[in-house]
């Protein structure tokens, strides 16, 4: 029996009512009836336990007196290894749900992060061979043909204008555009200029209305005659449609110059040009040698005087003029 002592005799009771801690239990406290409030089974005097080495009471005992416990972390943070706690990255978010929220809404964006292709950024404006490698990656053409640039939307009143797309091409592929920002570009582009363009008819026009406007009512009837005067006159004196029209444009967007073309137009159709009295002396290369080819294949004329119908001082003239002429020429050339 695990009561009996070496000898074989029984044990005093209190050896094996010791509890953990080394106290003795009471024995009398062990039969007592549960029941019994306190009264009843007493035991009688002279058999209780030493001063001293009464047994705590039975629960979840106080801790001694001394310095109180740390206060217990309730925070999603308590639980993760120190140094993972104490890292940069989980000190951006705060010790609370919402902060655990965040926490993971983040990972969730890294992880869809890391599942795209991956492409080092340059090391500098020089880094030719980087910037190649971003370059494809973001979708620039190899060459600057490969944007497919789509021709300018031009309206039928400018069907002169143009618009340089491979130049275009060329400076947006030097820059590193993608094809959708080139095309984007571009068209932006063509707009504003085509916009322009027409802003500015409209203007010419509206400035136009007001000078007919004007001469309408100071010429009277005559307001169409004059017109047509001064229209003959750019028409007349005019190289090409291009003149013509460049004329046009310059002095009809005033009053004065509509007037100097009528009268111009008018001094013509009076037959009142050749008054002018003023001798011309100097003349252009160009008009030097009109001259002297002229004035060479006219066999009959004063230069030439092959009919001897000439005096001698008419030639003599023409030839001072021929030498003059040649002059003028060769100080051209230098």
């Amino acid at each position: 029996m695990d009561n009996l002592s070496p000898k074989g005799q029984l044990r005093p009771i209190w050896g094996w009512l010791l509890n953990n801690k080394g106290f003795i239990l009471n024995p009398f406290q062990i039969l007592r009836d549960p029941g019994d409030g306190g009264g009843g089974n007493t035991p009688p005097p002279g058999n209780e336990p030493p001063p001293g080495n009464t047994p705590p009471p039975a629960g979840n005992a106080p801790p001694p007196a001394g310095n109180p416990p740390p206060p217990v972390s309730t925070g999603w943070k308590s639980g993760i290894r120190t140094d993972l706690r104490d890292s940069p990255f989980l000190a951006k978010f705060e010790d609370t749900p919402q902060g655990l929220e965040k926490a993971m809404e983040s990972y969730g964006n890294l992880e869809k992060l890391l599942g795209h292709d991956k492409v080092p950024m340059p090391k500098g404006p020089d880094d030719k061979e980087g910037w190649a490698r971003f370059n494809k990656a973001i979708g620039v053409p190899d060459k600057a043909d490969g944007y497919g640039l789509k021709d300018a939307s031009i309206p039928d009143s400018m069907k002169g204008m143009t618009f340089d797309k491979a130049k275009f091409a060329e400076i947006v592929h030097a820059n590193g555009l993608t094809p959708t920002q080139a095309q984007g570009l571009w068209k932006t582009y063509t707009d504003l200029q085509v916009s322009a363009y027409n802003q500015h008819l409209d203007a010419l026009q509206a400035n136009l209305n007001k000078t007919m406007n004007a001469l309408k009512q100071e010429w009277g009837d005559a307001y169409n005659t004059n017109v047509e005067l001064g229209q003959n006159v750019i028409n007349q004196f005019s190289g090409d449609k291009e003149t013509a029209d460049f004329l046009t444009a310059a002095l009809l967007a005033d009053p004065k110059g509509i007037k100097f073309l009528a009268k111009l137009g008018g001094q013509f159709s009076e037959n009142k040009v050749g008054d002018f009295n003023v001798k011309r002396f100097a003349v252009s290369p160009e008009e030097a040698q009109n001259e002297i080819d002229k004035m060479t294949r006219d066999l009959e004329g004063p230069y030439m005087n092959q009919s001897n119908k000439f005096t001698a001082q008419e030639h003599a003239a023409a030839i001072e003029r021929m030498n003059s002429l040649r002059a003028v020429v060769a100080r051209a050339k230098g």
